[in-house]
């Protein structure tokens, strides 16, 4: 994230697994999978206001490996 912010790329981590919540019954332990795909995967910018060459700067920075 670091890496696409000195690019001028927003990203965060915003969606958090549900089971998080003490609503949906607590955090569980049998989905060790789980822990591993939320502490690497991230959010990439996503609104109408994003144009055709905002998409494909995203996209080259990416390719690139940020």
């Amino acid at each position: 994230m670091r890496s696409l912010r000195d690019k001028k790329i927003e990203s965060s981590q915003v969606h958090y697994r549900n089971d998080r919540y003490s609503i949906f019954g607590g955090r569980r332990n049998d989905l060790p999978n789980m822990d591993a795909i939320e502490e690497n995967y991230i959010v990439l910018p996503l609104h109408t206001k994003m144009t055709t060459d905002n998409v494909a700067y995203i996209c080259d920075v990416v390719k690139q490996g940020w």
